[in-house]
């Protein structure tokens, strides 16, 4: 069961870390969450294959290798399919009798899992692709109740994990690009992430809230993300934010 505090408990808890470690955060999150399984990839990929530039999981080593008995023909359409997504991929909306499917329900009668999951894509470096999943043994209707509650949670975590292994394995983070938001660009990200709708931001800035969607839509262009939760985290990442003195 989801405990709904979850979210700050296992920010608070990454933010004391002095060096992340994968599965202390996966045993956390599925703490936290009532998460059965999560998995972390960060690859390129090409007609070649899929090349793993850092693979961090839940499953142990016996799962990898019985995944990997499947062959390649199976367990990369799925893989494709999540790494190539610019919004997160609910594993029930791929297309029964498709090779992502098929791939899917293989690996899930592989592992003893349930086909039940989300995959976070995630923006990596130097060419790759990266994305951040997990998976839940429920039925669909609690599956579509947790989602609505937690996804936008899940998602900022899954973007701050990736990005401080980013920053601890030595990947260059660019900031020569870093894209030039107006005041109210920013401010209209800082009460995103403090929770706040459209209608209660719009109150907050003395704006529309039509004027709101207009700067947050400028927002997510500008850091060329398609989501608000993508928005808030690539901004708070790259040090955009306005600080609590906003207020």
């Amino acid at each position: 069961m989801a405990n709904q505090g979850g979210y700050f408990d296992v920010l608070d808890w990454m933010e004391r870390q002095k060096a992340l470690k994968p599965q202390l955060f996966f045993r956390k999150m599925q703490a936290a969450f009532g998460i059965a399984h999560i998995l972390y990839v960060d690859a390129m990929s090409s007609r070649a294959g899929i090349k793993s530039h850092r693979l961090h999981h839940t499953f142990g080593p016996a799962a990898v290798r019985d995944a990997k008995a499947l062959g390649a023909s199976l367990i990369e359409p799925p893989l494709r399919k999540a790494l190539a997504a610019v919004a997160p991929l609910d594993w029930s909306h791929l297309a029964h009798g498709s090779p992502e499917r098929d791939g899917l329900d293989a690996l899930a009668a592989n592992l003893g899992i349930a086909a039940c999951g989300v995959s976070y894509p995630l923006k990596s470096r130097e060419g790759r692709q990266a994305l951040f999943a997990i998976q839940m043994d429920t039925d669909s209707g609690d599956w579509r109740r947790f989602r609505r509650q937690h996804d936008r949670d899940l998602q900022s975590l899954a973007i701050a994990f990736h990005a401080t292994l980013l920053r601890s394995g030595g990947d260059r983070i660019e900031h020569l690009d870093t894209p030039r938001l107006t005041r109210r660009e920013r401010e209209t990200l800082y009460w995103s992430a403090a929770g706040k709708s459209y209608w209660e931001i719009a109150v907050i800035l003395g704006i529309s809230e039509r004027t709101v969607r207009y700067f947050m839509a400028n927002a997510r262009q500008k850091l060329d993300v398609v989501s608000n939760t993508q928005a808030v985290a690539e901004a708070s990442w790259r040090g955009l934010l306005p600080g609590p003195d906003i207020r």
